[in-house]
């Protein structure tokens, strides 16, 4: 009895925290544990449990022939369908769609041409696991799905973009990041779509460029939306970027090289058709401009019989002519003026190499000069210089041909029409 009331005593000192520090007792404690678990895992493995299957991919296939001649399912990629199985707690918990296939079966046999087909589903098991039993019928038990041949085409989208430019603007062609847009689906749906558009309605009056995003559109020939979850889309939606430009009435200036001085280019002399452009561009371009400079005009190509030239407009970066106009035709009126023809033998040599004499092969050249009668015919050919110039420290020998460079020496308004060169002998 006094050994007793010891233990007791002894056990009550002992606290059961302090237990779990203990090697040898958590050992002995896990061993318990796992044995009681085992008890009932047993004692429960012949329990029959419903559990229901969900999401299962349906697997819908055609026959060989029907592939081969172009016969495709259209809107039957992501069908699911769920079952119920029962079975022991342990298999069915592990059972999951993968171990499971749905199919319809008559679709091998029966699908020969484009249509919709309503078809029955059954499921099979297909993996690992078989002690289980499937209780139900497939839900959903039918499908449709359409079959058809594929196609697929390219389309031009149309920008229908309304909008109200500010006076004083141009709004240029609607651009769009995508112009065209290719469509894959089911023939049967394809061959329904007329025209491919994007739509936005712009609010307020613009007067600067506007950038928005918009989705395409899928009309008919009776002008009908179509929507169709079957129809592929190499883009679905495009940015569009409607341009708007500053315009503006700008004058035509004719532009002349070796204009001979004293020459007063005055409209009565001078005719441009058409003489302004209305023309469109960023604001701050437009706003700089004053006028239009046009392609240049060589004074030395004029004369009495060549007296009209086109000449180019050239128009800033960024800016376009609203007339889609982009030459201008410049007329010189020399009704009151004269050419004629002088002989001119004097002629100056510069940088002839040294120790070698220049002359001219033929000894003279006949020079045509244009101008106001009562000029042309007051000039002399000693009012004419004629140089011929070689290239420094170059050497020269032989006969060769040389350009003439000419000049009028104290006569005002005329020129020299044409280019001229002279057979030069080195010696």
């Amino acid at each position: 009895m006094l050994k007793k009331n010891f233990l007791i005593e002894k056990l009550k000192k002992i606290k059961i925290g302090k237990l779990f520090y203990n090697n040898k007792f958590v050992m002995l404690f896990s061993l318990v544990a796992s044995l009681i678990t085992w008890i009932v895992i047993s004692s429960s493995n012949n329990e029959v449990v419903p559990v229901t299957i969900s999401d299962i991919p349906v697997n819908i296939q055609l026959s060989e022939s029907a592939v081969q001649d172009g016969l495709r399912i259209f809107g039957g990629e992501n069908l699911t369908a769920r079952v119920n199985i029962t079975g022991n707690r342990i298999v069915v918990g592990q059972v999951t769609k993968n171990d499971i296939q749905i199919t319809a079966p008559q679709a091998a046999s029966t699908i020969m041409s484009p249509g919709n087909y309503t078809l029955e589903l059954s499921a099979k098991k297909v993996g690992v696991l078989q002690d289980y039993q499937i209780v139900s019928d497939v839900k959903p038990s039918v499908v449709t799905v359409m079959v058809d041949r594929y196609r697929e085409s390219e389309f031009t989208i149309e920008p229908q973009i309304n909008f109200t430019p500010k006076s004083d603007y141009y709004v240029g062609n609607t651009i769009l990041s995508s112009p065209k847009v290719t469509l894959s689906g089911p023939e049967k749906e394809i061959s329904k779509i007329k025209k491919v558009v994007v739509k936005a309605d712009i609010p307020g009056e613009i007067d600067s460029p506007v950038t928005l995003k918009s989705p395409i559109l899928l009309y008919d020939d009776y002008g009908q939306q179509i929507t169709s979850e079957t129809i592929k889309s190499s883009v679905n939606e495009v940015e569009v970027s409607v341009p708007v430009l500053m315009k503006k009435k700008v004058d035509l200036v004719a532009n002349f090289s070796n204009l001979p001085s004293g020459f007063n280019l005055n409209k009565d002399l001078v005719k441009i058709s058409p003489s302004s452009l209305e023309i469109a561009g960023p604001e701050k371009v437009v706003k700089s401009i004053k006028e239009i400079k046009l392609e240049e005009i060589n004074f030395n190509e004029v004369n009495i019989q060549n007296n009209t030239f086109t000449c180019a407009v050239n128009l800033p970066e960024g800016c376009k002519s609203l007339n889609n106009t982009y030459s201008a035709e410049v007329n010189l009126n020399l009704s009151h003026f004269k050419e004629k023809t002088f002989n001119i033998n004097d002629f100056d040599f510069k940088n002839v190499p040294n120790g070698k004499k220049a002359s001219v092969y033929s000894g003279d050249l006949n020079v045509t000069v244009v101008g106001p009668a009562g000029k042309v015919n007051s000039l002399k050919p000693s009012d004419i210089y004629a140089k011929i110039e070689f290239e420094e420290n170059k050497e020269f020998s032989g006969t060769m041909e040389m350009p003439v460079k000419l000049k009028i020496n104290g006569v005002n308004q005329v020129w020299i029409y044409g280019k001229y060169f002279v057979n030069v002998n080195i010696e």
